[in-house]
C-alpha cells in the first residue's frame, strides 16, 4: 500500500515558479483579467497537506507542463484496470505523483478511469475532455431532452459544493472514483480529510473568461487526453481572437448597452466585472447594470424602475425561468416600453447541455464568444458562420453531433 506523507511547501516560492510558467503557457490571459487571476492564483505562506502520496523511486524524469509537474511512481498494489467501482485497496498498481494546480505534491494513478468534480465547472471541463472517465454528475444536463449520448444522460447526479449547494462526502465515497477535482484552494484540506485515501486534485479555472487554458492543459496531461485540450486550445483562441478583432472595430460610442436579466422577475442581474457576466465584458457589451456585484453565486437586486432609467439597446435572459421571463418581457406593459423589447432584441441564453454564457459561467463559454458577439454585432459578424460553430463545437467537444434543426432550436428564444 502506498503510504501517506505530508507535502510541505515554501509557497511564496515554487507556486510563484509555477504559477508563472502556467501565465507565459497561455499566452492568452488578458490585462482585464489580470487582477481576479492573481487574486485565484494568490496562496498564502502556510504549510498545506497533501493528498495521498505514494512511495517508492520515480520511473520517469518529471516534465513540466502548463506550470505543473509529473513523474511516474512504482507501488505494490496491483489489480487489472476496470471500468468499474472499485475499492481504494484496489486501486491501478501504476501511480504517479503529480502536482496539482494550487502547488500540492500528491499520487494518483498513473491511469485514470474515474473521476469526480466537487463543483460545476470543473465537472464541464472533465466531459468536455473526457466524458467516459466522468462516473458522476455535479447537477443534471440541462435541456429537454439534453443534447448528450444516452450514456452519458444516465449518470447518476452526485452534487457538490457550490453556489447555494452542500454535497454529501458519504455520495462521493459510494462512487468510488479515482479522484476528485477541487476547484476552490481553500476547501482542500478539508476535502481530502472526509474524502480519506481518494486524491483531491486541486484545478483552477480562474475567475476569468480568458483563464481556461492552464486548466484544460493540466487536466488535459492528468486525464492522458493531450490532444482533445488542444483541440480545444486551438478553438478556444481561435474564438478569441475572432471576437477581439470585431470589438477591436467598435467605437465606444458605438458599442450596445445591455441588462443581464435573471431570476424568475428578471430584477436580478450582475454588474461588469463580474464573473458571472464576464462574456459580455469581453465581446464588447456595455453592461448598463452600475451596481455593487453580489460575491459567490451573484444575482445582485435591482428594480424595473432603474431598468427603465437604463433603458438597454439589448437584453440577455439568463439564471431563471426562462421561458416564462421571456414572455413576460415581450407582453408586459412594464416591459414593453424598453428600447431593447420595441426592437425585439431580446434572447435568451442557449443552455443545453451547459449554458453558452453563465449559470455556471464555465467552458462552454468559449462557444458562447461567437454566439454573444454576433448578437451584439450583428453587421459586424456577417463572415460568421455560426451554424458551422456550433456543430463543430458539438461534435468534437460535446460528444453529440447536431442537424441544422438542432442548432436553429439551440439560437432560438421559446415559443
Amino acid at each position: 500500500m502506498a503510504r501517506i506523507r505530508v507535502a510541505r511547501w515554501v509557497l511564496g516560492g515554487t507556486v510563484g515558479v509555477v504559477f508563472l510558467l502556467a501565465a507565459l503557457a497561455t499566452g492568452s490571459v488578458l490585462a482585464g483579467c489580470e487582477e481576479q487571476a492573481q487574486s485565484s492564483g494568490t496562496h498564502s505562506s502556510e504549510t498545506q497537506s497533501s493528498g495521498p502520496l505514494s512511495s517508492g523511486a520515480a520511473a520517469s524524469t518529471t516534465a513540466p507542463y502548463g506550470g505543473v509537474s509529473i513523474s511516474t511512481v512504482p507501488v505494490e498494489d496491483s489489480c487489472s484496470p476496470s471500468s468499474e467501482p472499485i475499492s481504494s485497496s484496489a486501486r491501478s498498481s501504476a501511480q504517479r505523483t503529480i502536482t496539482d494546480m494550487y502547488g500540492r505534491e500528491l499520487s494518483v494513478p498513473a491511469v485514470v478511469n474515474r473521476v469526480l468534480a466537487t463543483g460545476p465547472v470543473e465537472m464541464e471541463l472533465v466531459y468536455l475532455l473526457a466524458p467516459d472517465k466522468l462516473s458522476g454528475l455535479s447537477f443534471e444536463f440541462s435541456g429537454n431532452p439534453p443534447l448528450v449520448p444516452e450514456k452519458y444522460a444516465k449518470l447518476p447526479v452526485v452534487g457538490g459544493w457550490f453556489g447555494t449547494q452542500t454535497g454529501n462526502y458519504e455520495t462521493f465515497l459510494a462512487v468510488h472514483p479515482d479522484l476528485v477535482l477541487e476547484g476552490s484552494k481553500e476547501s482542500l484540506a478539508e476535502r481530502q480529510q472526509k474524502l480519506g485515501e481518494i486524491p483531491v486534485v486541486g484545478v483552477s479555472s480562474g475567475d476569468c473568461l480568458t483563464q481556461y487554458e492552464p486548466a484544460l492543459r493540466f487536466l488535459g496531461d492528468l486525464l492522458g487526453t493531450t490532444d482533445s485540450a488542444e483541440n480545444l486550445i486551438s478553438y478556444y483562441r481561435e474564438a478569441m481572437s475572432y471576437v477581439q478583432g470585431v470589438v477591436s472595430q467598435i467605437p465606444d460610442s458605438r458599442k450596445v448597452k445591455v441588462y443581464y436579466a435573471e431570476g424568475k422577475d428578471g430584477l436580478s442581474t450582475d454588474p461588469a466585472g463580474s464573473w458571472h457576466s464576464k462574456l459580455l465584458d469581453f465581446c464588447g457589451g456595455k453592461n448598463v447594470a452600475q451596481l455593487a456585484a453580489k460575491p459567490g453565486y451573484g444575482m445582485a437586486e435591482t428594480s424595473l424602475e432603474q431598468i427603465m432609467l437604463w433603458d438597454p439597446d439589448l437584453i440577455i435572459i439568463g439564471r431563471g425561468s426562462q421561458p416564462a421571463l421571456y414572455k413576460t418581457i415581450m407582453t408586459d406593459p412594464k416591459w414593453t416600453k424598453l428600447r431593447a423589447v420595441k426592437n425585439k432584441q431580446v434572447f435568451v441564453r442557449p443552455d443545453n447541455p451547459f449554458s453558452w454564457f453563465d449559470g455556471p459561467p464555465g467552458p462552454c463559454q468559449i462557444l458562447g464568444l461567437y454566439w454573444m458577439v454576433s448578437k451584439l454585432y450583428p453587421e459586424a459578424t456577417k463572415d460568421l458562420r455560426l451554424t458551422a460553430k456550433v456543430k463543430a463545437f458539438y461534435s468534437q467537444f460535446l460528444h453529440f453531433d447536431l442537424t441544422d434543426n438542432d442548432v436553429a432550436k439551440l439560437l432560438a428564444n421559446p415559443e
